[in-house]
Order: structure tokens, then sequence, then C-alpha cells
């Protein structure tokens, strides 16, 4: 479909005028488009003005059709008046394609070119010899295949005549090549513009992939459209169309499959990603296109057919998803069609063209839209941008206004959560108690509390509120008020758990509370009962006294069970949230229960850590109480009496 667009340049030149007798030639200019001999081969002998070419082959330069393969020459001999006005020559030829000489001398500028220096037929002129009453102009041509197979012709106009004439002639040329080409340079440079606004809507919004992917897929589709028609306008070499734009078609469509599927939440196929692979490896057929080896006809259909799958598939997996309930990827299924059905129609104008068979060949025609013209795929992309913007503006604000509420709500559940976490924990007698609490990045539902309770006993609690954010810290402050209610009633474990079950679930929440609550006596008495939480650990070893009932919240009946034990001096009990034992690393491997038990008798603080460092997926939560022995509760008296002694309190 892109050498099609070449291809029109030729379609669409100015039809050659009448030769005018250059003897009677005075003011203007004359068409040089007839008479020209052509022979195929290389002589140097053939630039020289004495040559006999009348054995060669009479052609019409706008009569050659597309550029083949070879060195061929071709020859014209102008008869002037003798005191003719100054001249200068114009020709409109392939860059890089031609070397010209006139009476047998080579002008400067026109030189055979490598194949990344060749571009489409622009416009040069040449000053004439005022001397030189008999023109002989001979043109020796090399095509090289960047140019051959994009079936460009090497002339499209030569005429002489006075500077001015020709000046004028050369900017009007000029003027409709550039110009021409202008409506698209605009719309693809909105298209660039556009991705790289994606780029920052991606910035602002890091979880939405889709901006990321859209901005890759604007950006280049902008960029290979824009090198496509900078070449076919001559601004740039073919090369950059031949070796860039085109590869940067399979690029930019990966781009649009990605940004689909992010788009409309779905997880990408491997069936998608082969087809991926293939577009990737298609890339490889652009290299035997410039070395020749195919030839650009037939590339059209590789292009076409590589590219079809998606142009057809992508709409249709978004109208499937819509009909499952997905609104978000109707909104898609219009701009996703418009690029697919511009390409499609010009592909069908561009096989016209190519097989000769004509009738079509009007698909690759620029509209006009006033005195614009615009060929048909920019005007799909064009609205394609239009739609896209509408739709992802739609989705921006949408997510903004959700990202603005979470906000929100975050910093409420965080300032909640505040309050279930104690800054300070009360003093034990006989007891040393630490806790540790390393939050997750968003708001989780760990709790920890030692509560006053009667008979001299201490209420010590660890929890974990199921969810996050705003409705887990509320579920907790639900908990934590209710929790401080029962524990002046003095109530056992069981029973406060009990009471508190049977609230949560006749509040009718959604969610569950995990939680394991111990009750504190003086002599190292402790009761223990779990709510569906992590049994705790007494001295580094897991304490399978009895089953963890079912979590708090999710059955208003459920009776729960206590378990009574001794700690001796010295002995540590440990309670800790999932946090810790289902911390993961890099590679996805758990902390786990065996490293869990391994630093369990340690100190909070470095359980904690030791979680944290190995990579932390949840909030972590540690609270140790360890019964201290007499020789340490009087060495720490002794410390205090020292310090207050040396502070002059004593």
């Amino acid at each position: 479909m892109r050498r099609a667009a070449l291809l029109l340049l030729w379609l669409a030149a100015p039809v050659a005028m009448a030769q005018v007798d250059a003897t009677q030639y005075r003011i203007g200019s004359v068409n040089l488009l007839e008479g020209w001999r052509v022979h195929d081969g290389d002589n140097a002998a053939w630039a020289q003005s004495d040559f006999d070419d009348s054995g060669w082959h009479k052609v019409d330069l706008d009569d050659l059709g597309a550029a083949t393969a070879g060195v061929r020459w071709y020859r014209l001999h102008v008869k002037l008046a003798p005191g003719h006005p100054r001249l200068h020559l114009l020709l409109a030829g392939g860059e890089g394609t031609y070397e010209l000489y006139i009476n047998g001398k080579q002008e400067p500028g026109p030189n055979l070119r490598t194949l990344f220096g060749v571009r489409r037929p622009t416009e040069q002129v040449f000053p004439v010899r005022d001397n030189d009453n008999d023109l002989t102009i001979a043109l020796r041509t090399l095509a090289p295949p960047t140019y051959t197979n994009w079936y460009l012709p090497l002339f499209l106009t030569a005429a002489t005549g006075t500077p001015k004439a020709i000046e004028h002639e050369q900017q009007a040329m000029e003027s409709q090549r550039l110009y021409a080409a202008l409506p698209s340079i605009a719309i693809n440079m909105a298209l660039m513009l556009a991705g790289i606004a994606a780029f920052a809507l991606y910035r602002s919004q890091r979880k939405h992939a889709e901006y990321l992917w859209l901005g890759l897929y604007l950006f280049l589709l902008g960029l290979s459209n824009l090198l496509l028609n900078c070449s076919s306008s001559g601004v740039l070499s073919l090369a950059w169309n031949n070796l860039l734009a085109d590869p940067l078609i399979y690029v930019f469509t990966i781009m649009q499959i990605q940004f689909t599927f992010s788009f409309a939440g779905q997880r990408l196929t491997r069936v998608w990603r082969v087809y991926e692979g293939a577009l990737l490896a298609t890339i490889l057929v652009s290299v035997l296109v410039n070395a020749g080896e195919i030839s650009g006809s037939r590339y059209l259909l590789v292009e076409a057919a590589a590219i079809l799958p998606a142009a057809l598939l992508v709409p249709a997996l978004l109208f499937v998803w819509y009909r499952r309930g997905n609104r978000e990827a109707g909104w898609l299924i219009l701009p996703s069609l418009l690029p697919a059905a511009t390409a499609a129609i010009t592909d069908v104008g561009s096989a016209s063209i190519y097989t000769g068979w004509g009738t079509a060949d009007f698909l690759t025609y620029p509209i006009r839209v006033g005195p614009v013209p615009l060929q048909i795929e920019d005007l799909g992309d064009f609205l394609f941008l239009l739609a896209i913007g509408a739709v992802m503006f739609h989705r921006f604000t949408s997510v903004s206004r959700e990202q603005a509420r979470t906000a929100a709500e975050l910093a409420a559940a965080r300032d909640i959560q505040r309050r279930l976490v104690p800054e300070t924990l009360p003093e034990i007698e006989g007891y040393e108690i630490e806790a540790a609490y390393f939050p997750a990045e968003e708001v989780g539902g760990d709790f920890y509390q030692v509560l006053e309770s009667k008979g001299g006993t201490k209420l010590v609690l660890v929890g974990d509120v199921s969810g996050k954010g705003l409705k887990a810290a509320m579920t907790g402050t639900l908990a934590m008020g209710a929790l401080r209610a029962l524990a002046t009633e003095g109530l056992g474990p069981a029973a406060v758990l009990t009471r508190l079950n049977r609230q949560l679930a006749e509040t009718g929440n959604e969610g569950f509370v995990t939680c394991v609550c111990a009750r504190i006596g003086p002599e190292g008495e402790v009761t223990l009962a779990n709510a569906g939480h992590l049994p705790p650990y007494r001295n580094g070893e897991e304490m399978l006294l009895l089953e963890p009932d079912l979590p708090l919240g999710m059955a208003p009946e459920v009776k729960y069970e206590e378990h009574g034990f001794r700690l001796e001096k010295g002995d540590r009990l440990t309670l800790l949230s999932d946090g810790v034992v289902e911390a993961r690393d890099a590679r996805g491997t758990l902390f786990g229960f065996e490293r869990t038990r391994a630093i369990s008798a340690q100190a909070a603080d470095a359980v904690a850590e030791a979680a944290l460092r190995f990579g932390q997926a949840d909030d972590i939560t540690v609270l140790t109480l360890t019964r201290v022995s007499e020789e340490a509760v009087s060495a720490e008296m002794r410390a205090g009496a020292a310090a207050r002694a040396g502070a002059g309190l004593g």
C-alpha cells in the first residue's frame, strides 16, 4: 500500500503539451518529452554530440513507465535558432539515478548514488551555455533496487526555456509536490505528539500500562507514515522508508495488539504472542526487498498478509469482550476499525495498479477536503486519532476521579490504622513486651493491642483483618472498639472471641478477622484462644495446643476454645501475622514456616526485619512477650536507680 503512494506521483504528473519547434522559440519554455533515443548498456562515447544514435530505439520521456534495472542511456537533439536568448534546462528525475551530459560535457550536480542516497523524482535546473545553438542532451541512468521496487519513473518531465520561465515551472512543480505532502506530514506529526501525550499520562498513572502501549503505537505509527511521506515527497531519500518506515509497520501493529489487550484488561494469549513473534520475523523480508531479491509487488502481498490478522481479529475480539460485559472494550471497536478499513481500501487500489487491472486505481487517489488533498490512509488515521482521543480522555478522567477517591480513602485508612497499632505498649510487671510493625505499601488490617483486664491480668491480642484499604481499617476499628469493651468485663480469651465473633457476624460486613488472644497473669499463667490466626511460638517451637477455630465474623454461633499453660522465667512467647510467613523473594519463594520457626525465638525487631529483607508482600507484625527472671528485674531496678542518681534524682 505504501508503494502506491509513491506510484501516484507518476500517475498524477502533468500531461505533456505538444512539442514546439525550438527554432521558432523566443520566450517561455519548450517541453522536451518527445523524440528521445534509448539504448541499453554503457559506453562513454554515447555522451558525445557527434555520436550517431539514429539506430537507437525512439521513446517519449513521459511514456517510459516504471524504472527497471540496468544501465541505460537516453539522448535528445535540440535545434535552436541562432541568437536565442539565455536558456535553462529543467529536469524532474529520480535523484541519484542519472548523470547529465550537454554537448559531451558532464553537468555538475546529478550523479549515480547507492541505494541509501536515491530519492523520488525532484526538479533540478541547469544553465545552458549561450554559444550552444545545437544541444545534444545525454542521460546515463542506473536505478538501484531501492528505486525500482517502488515502481517510480526515472523522469517526470524535461523542458528548456528562459531562466524566468524555467524558474516558474520549477517552483510550480515543487509546490505541487510539497503541498500534497503537507497535510499528511501534519497529521502524522499530530499522531507523534499524541503519542508523547500518552507517555505523559503513563508517567502520572504507572499502573495503567495501556497508556504506554498507546503512546508507543501512536508515536511509531506517526513516525512510520511521516518517513513514508517525506520519502515520497523527496524531502528524504527512499532508504528512510525502506529501512525504517516499513519495518515499523510490524512494530506498531504489535503495539496496537498490546494496547488493545491492556485497555480491555485481558491477558495476552500464547497464540497472540506467537503472532507477534511472526510479525517481528517479517521485518527480515524487507532486507531482501532492499537487496532486490523480492519484488515490491510480492512484498506488498507479504505485508498485507502479515497485518491482516490484526486488522480483522482485533475489532472482532473487542466486540466479543463487549458482548461479555466489558463496556470499555466497546469504546475501541470503531476506532480500531478505522486504520484497518482505510488500509484495506488502499491495498485494493494498490493491487489494481500493480496487476494492471486499472478499475480500482481511484482508491489510491487523494480525497480533497476543500483545498486540502488527503490520502485515504491519512484520513483514517486522523479520524482514529480523534476517536481514540475522546476515548482516552474519558478513560483518563474516570481513572483520575477513581485515583482521587482511592487516595482520600487510603489517607483515611492510614489514619484509622494508626489507632489499631499503638506507638507505645503498656508495661506488664514481670514481663518484657516488644512489638515490631512494618506496613505494606497499601493499608492492610494488621493490629495488636495490650488491654487491661480484671484481676491484675492483661489481654494481649494480635490480629489481621481480611482485605485492604479503608474497608479493612474500618472493620479493624469496629473489632478494636468491641475488644476494649469486652476486656473490662474480665472475660477469658475464648469468651472474648465468641462475643466478638457474634458482633462482627451480626453487622453483616463482608470479610473476616483472624485473631489470637492471650490472657497473661502475673505469675506466668497464660490462657490462649485462636480464631483462625497463625499459632504462637514458644522458645522457638510452634505451639500446636489446639486447632485454630474459624476466623471472626464468618458464622455467628461459633464457640471458641482456649488452652492454658505457664511461662517459666526466661520463656518467650511470639505472636505474629501471616506477613512474616508469606514474605516472598524476587523468585517467588515464600519465607515459609521453617524459616519463621528458626528465628521465632529472637526479638520482635529481628524477626520482622528478617522477613522484610526477604521480600515483603503484606503487613508484617511481630509481638514477643518474655517472662523475665528476678535477677533481670533486680538488674533493671539497679540500672534505673543508678540513672536517677546520676541525674540528681536519688
